[in-house]
């Protein structure tokens, strides 16, 4: 026991070391004992505020009646004859992503501009156009689905102002911070010879900008795909309201496994094209 003690003590208060020149140097306090009885605190305290269980986990994995297993069985025998009814609501939520992520990139782009230190010399543009992109980035996108559903009523168009919104402020922080590593050389240059500053960004700037704004915008269409997919669960279109509609419904259990196949299959087609795209223009 004593062992021990001394061991722990020796965690947390150095032993001074004597040199050969007889120099007493007394190494620094480590810092990982205090980090992990932090995270060990932080997590026990957590696990208490949301009633975390592990027994309780265990407990309903295994129960085949109440857990997982149980509920899959529902599920079964899969309604395969479902299927042409999912291609127009996989198809609308594609458009949906599709137009909310183009909307949302363009005007990413000039609000990326005055949000740029080195573009923008007034700081409080910059720091007004920050702010507001950092609140909208803030709110998650089911609850922009569910507050411009209560102004568009039901339907895609809720969902797809959602998806645009979402994507100008993720698009928008992203290119402004690319934006600040690039060479300004001939951007100052174009200007001192008289041109405008937006003439000077366009000629100069641009052409560096282009692939990189390319790149993010797919890859926010991209992410937009698997958010399109559960907008439908607050009735702002798209696939979402088909797979909530099978879930709840008890008859109607056996199409999910079908939905859930053709969001997966368009979710891969989409991501390895963007994939292909972002590295052609990388």
């Amino acid at each position: 026991m004593k062992d021990l003690l001394q061991r722990l003590k020796a965690i947390f208060v150095p032993v001074p070391i004597t040199t050969d020149n007889d120099t007493v140097v007394v190494p620094p306090k480590p810092i990982m004992p205090y980090i992990l009885i932090g995270f060990v605190l932080f997590f026990y305290f957590a696990a208490r505020a949301t009633d975390f269980s592990i027994i309780t986990v265990i407990a309903r994995v295994f129960n085949f009646r109440l857990g997982p297993f149980g509920i899959v069985k529902r599920f079964f025998p899969v309604d395969w004859s479902y299927w042409p009814y999912v291609l127009d609501p996989i198809f609308e939520t594609i458009q949906m992503s599709f137009l909310g992520s183009l909307i949302g990139s363009l005007l990413a782009l000039p609000a990326a501009y005055f949000a740029s230190q080195n573009l923008t010399k007034n700081r409080y543009v910059v720091g007004a156009v920050r702010v507001m992109l950092s609140i909208f980035r803030t709110l998650p996108i089911l609850i922009y689905a569910s507050f411009f559903k209560l102004i568009f009523f039901l339907g895609a168009l809720p969902g797809t102002i959602a998806i645009a919104l979402f994507t100008f402020s993720i698009v928008s922080k992203m290119l402004y911070e690319r934006i600040e590593t690039l060479d300004l050389g001939a951007y100052h240059a174009i200007q001192s010879t008289g041109a405008s500053k937006i003439k000077a960004f366009i000629v100069a700037l641009m052409p560096a900008i282009y692939p990189i704004f390319y790149s993010l915008s797919l890859y926010a269409f991209e992410i937009n795909i698997r958010y399109a997919a559960i907008l439908g669960y607050v009735g702002a279109g798209g696939i979402g309201f088909d797979l909530d509609n099978a879930m709840k419904n008890l008859p109607q259990n056996n199409r999910t496994i079908v939905i859930l196949l053709f969001i997966f299959v368009t979710v891969v087609i989409i991501e390895n094209t963007s994939r292909y795209l972002r590295r052609r223009l990388g």
